[in-house]
C-alpha cells in the first residue's frame, strides 16, 4: 500500500515538474506557444486563446495589473482585474475570458473581433488591485459593505479605481460613462461618478499612506 502511494506521488510530482508556467505577457519569450486575443467589443472583457505546440502542458497566469495594449492610438487599452489563468496541454489550444477595465476614458471601446494587441504590465497598478482583494474587508469599512457585494458593483469601484490611479480626466469619465456604461443617460452616469469617485480618491490615499 505504502509502495503505491509512493509511486502515485511520484507520477504527480512529475506532472507538476513537467509544467512550464508563464503570464500571458511574457508569451513572446516562448517559441512554441502562441497567444491571441479578441476584443467581444466591450471594456469589461477580452476572449484570449493560447495555443500550446510542447509536448507538456503550460500554464499560463493573467495577474491583475496585465495589460492588453491596442495598437489603434484611437481606442483604450484593457487593464485585467480579477486574476485568472489557463493550463493547457499538449499540442492543443484553449480559451478564456478575462475580466478587465478601460484604461483610458479618453479614447472609445476595442472594435468588436480586433485581434491587433500586444501584452504588457503595470505592477504598482496590479499591487494595488491585490491590495484592495486581500483587504476588501478593510475597504467595505472604510467605504461602505453594500458598494462591494457583487461581482458588478466590485468591477465599478475597481474601475474607478483604476481611472482615479492614472489621474483620468473627470469629464472624460462622464463622457466614457454615459456613452459606453449607461446607454447615453447622463444622470445615471453623473450618479456613479458622485458615487464611486469619492470612494476610490479614499481608498488610494489610505493604500499610499500604507
Amino acid at each position: 500500500m505504502k509502495q503505491t502511494l509512493f509511486i502515485i506521488a511520484l507520477i504527480i510530482s512529475t506532472n507538476v515538474l513537467s509544467q512550464t508556467q508563464g503570464s500571458f505577457f511574457d508569451l513572446a519569450d516562448y517559441s512554441n506557444v502562441d497567444i491571441s486575443a479578441t476584443s467581444n467589443g466591450t471594456y469589461k472583457s477580452i476572449n484570449v486563446k493560447i495555443s500550446n505546440f510542447t509536448n507538456e502542458n503550460i500554464k499560463v497566469d493573467f495577474p491583475e495589473g496585465g495589460i492588453f495594449v491596442n495598437k489603434s492610438n484611437l481606442e483604450q487599452n484593457l487593464l485585467v482585474l480579477f486574476y485568472d489563468y489557463l493550463v493547457i496541454e499538449p499540442n492543443k489550444s484553449s480559451y478564456i475570458l478575462i475580466g478587465t477595465a478601460c484604461a483610458n476614458p479618453k479614447k472609445k471601446i476595442p472594435s468588436k473581433g480586433r485581434t491587433n494587441w500586444s501584452y504588457s504590465y503595470d505592477k504598482k497598478v496590479g499591487d494595488l488591485i491585490r491590495y484592495y482583494k486581500n483587504n476588501r474587508s478593510f475597504i467595505e469599512m472604510v467605504t461602505g459593505p453594500e458598494f462591494h457585494e457583487t461581482q458588478a458593483q466590485r468591477h465599478n469601484f475597481l474601475q474607478m479605481c483604476v481611472w482615479v490611479y492614472y489621474n483620468a480626466d473627470k469629464e472624460q469619465i462622464l463622457t466614457f460613462s454615459t456613452k459606453y456604461i449607461f446607454g447615453n443617460n447622463k444622470e445615471q452616469a453623473k450618479e456613479f461618478i458622485d458615487l464611486f469617485y469619492p470612494m476610490a480618491v479614499t481608498f488610494i490615499n489610505v493604500y499610499k499612506e500604507l
